[in-house]
């Protein structure tokens, strides 16, 4: 009986296998990509989230865009800009470009959409200082040339624009049928139309014909939701999935040799960092018992052990990616001496309960990387309650300060120094786990008002020395990203981690 229900099991097993190949194998010129996250909104410059705004840019177009291998600005739905006075940006906009409802991308998109980002009905998280709240003015000079007026110098702006915080939305449509009906059928300039969104399953989209920069090859592209790497990677070898993101390094072998598909890789932009949370009552408040954690931590143990060698350590706040990064000293290993800053806190170690909320799913073994800092922390005696969330859930607690004494967190594309320094840095953005430190507050406000490149630079430089003193994170690493991508799929990953599909070609099966 037992040989019986084995071959059973086994036929059952090779048959859904058989389904999935042959439901491939019909796929013709569809792109199927596995996500570890389903996305927030369907409504652009509503969210600042990666796994939202990765879809949605291939709805709507932005701004700006960036070049795939230098990662500098380049022209999108702005043909170019230029610098009026200190206080003032000069766009000039693409002509002949049309909304997915066949209405034309002018000034007045441009306008509409960044009012919409601004206004604090609409709850969006670019309203914050760090994105667009320095835009005091949108002025309307013909229809293809706008003008960004803001409150002081802000030479980030560009690097804003060129990111998903400008994707372009409608203005008549926003106007007419308002948000939350665009939310529902969401309409950009963009490669691909929507089609439908599945909540907890998919999001489907098609080529748009008349894209501006021409069809894609690609004839269209779901977007599934796996937040478990083990299940995202039996898809991707039974081919149900082209793209995989995030393979799990220790699989990376067995990928390569599956004959469906190849492991391809790129050392991203995004920084992975241990958040202690100093907003709220709690041990992490005392700098010392945060300096603590940072030598009680092995975190080259923690990149061989868990991630393979996947990662490149970080000693500060950003990585080489970054322009304005320098190198500061590293937090040395040292239980002995984390031991005695925790006794000078006032801190037991073997008596001290922490709670550590991670995602599962959202980034390289975020969920195994956290149970491993618990274990590495155990030894000293302290006891770490790891809670497991739903990505929604976690950015929720996160946003709400309703998480643990730790979180476990990435940030990227972490390209420019403000677009790390400040949201995370002070108290009232978003994401932030930590601030109400006045020296750092102004030094953060006066560096993002430096137009001097000079300047600047020497403004980050000395905000990340005095932050990796302040201790507000374990410091991590730089991530490394590992995609698993079919063999009949031609795309590269970008460091900027710009997953997008119009870049892709697909060979017909």
């Amino acid at each position: 009986m037992r040989r019986v229900n084995t071959l059973l099991a086994l036929a059952s097993w090779l048959a859904l296998l058989w389904a999935a190949s042959a439901q491939a194998q019909g796929r013709g010129k569809e792109i199927v990509v596995g996500l570890g996250a389903e996305p927030r909104t369907m409504l652009a410059v509503t969210i600042v989230d990666w796994t939202t705004n990765n879809m949605l840019e291939h709805i709507y177009d932005r701004l700006l865009d960036r070049d795939a291998k230098t990662l500098k600005p380049r022209p999108m739905l702005a043909t170019g800009w230029k610098i009026v006075n200190d206080t003032t940006w000069e766009f000039a906009l693409r002509q002949g470009v049309k909304f997915h409802n066949g209405e034309p991308f002018n000034a007045h998109s441009v306008k509409a959409t960044l009012e919409y980002a601004l206004d604090p009905a609409t709850k969006s998280h670019y309203a914050a200082s760090a994105y667009w709240k320095p835009v005091k003015e949108v002025q309307i000079v013909n229809d293809y040339t706008v003008r960004l007026v803001t409150e002081k110098p802000w030479p980030s702006l560009i690097d804003h624009a060129s990111l998903t915080n400008s994707l372009m939305m409608p203005a008549k449509a926003l106007k007419e049928q308002g948000a939350q009906a665009l939310a529902q059928k969401p309409l950009g300039t963009g490669p691909f139309k929507f089609v439908e969104w599945k909540r907890d399953d998919r999001l489907v989209l098609e080529r748009n014909p008349d894209y501006w920069q021409g069809p894609a090859d690609v004839s269209r592209v779901t977007f599934r939701f796996i937040p478990e790497f083990s299940a995202r990677l039996a898809a991707l070898l039974s081919g149900e999935i082209d793209v995989m993101k995030d393979v799990p390094p220790h699989a990376i072998e067995a990928v390569d040799r599956s004959g469906r598909a190849k492991v391809r890789s790129t050392v991203s932009s995004r920084i992975n960092y241990l958040a202690l949370v100093t907003l709220k009552p709690g041990p992490m408040q005392d700098i010392r018992a945060r300096r603590a954690m940072n030598h009680a931590l092995d975190v080259d143990e923690l990149i061989k052990q868990v991630l393979k060698g996947q990662a490149t350590r970080m000693c500060g706040p950003l990585a080489p990616p970054n322009a304005d990064f320098v190198q500061v000293e590293c937090y040395k290993h040292d239980p002995v001496r984390a031991q005695a800053l925790f006794r000078e806190a006032g801190i037991d170690p073997g008596t001290l309960t922490l709670t550590l909320d991670t995602p599962s799913g959202r980034y390289p073994l975020d969920k195994d990387v956290s149970l491993a800092i618990a274990a590495q922390l155990q030894r000293l005696g302290i006891k770490v309650n790891v809670v497991v969330n739903e990505w929604g859930t976690h950015l929720d607690k996160i946003k709400n300060r309703n998480t643990g004494d730790l979180f476990f967190l990435g940030w990227g594309p972490a390209l420019w120094g403000q677009g790390t320094m400040e949201p995370l840095f002070k108290a009232d953005q978003t994401y932030a786990s930590f601030g109400n430190n006045k020296v750092i507050d102004e030094k953060i406000a006066r560096a993002v008002t430096i137009v001097d490149p000079k300047g600047r630079a020497a403004g980050y430089a000395e905000l990340q020395k005095l932050v990796r003193d302040e201790a507000p994170w374990v410091f991590l690493w730089q991530q490394h990203d590992l995609y698993g991508v079919a063999s009949h799929v031609d795309w590269t990953p970008r460091a900027d981690e710009k997953v997008w599909m119009y870049e892709a070609k697909v060979t017909p099966r």
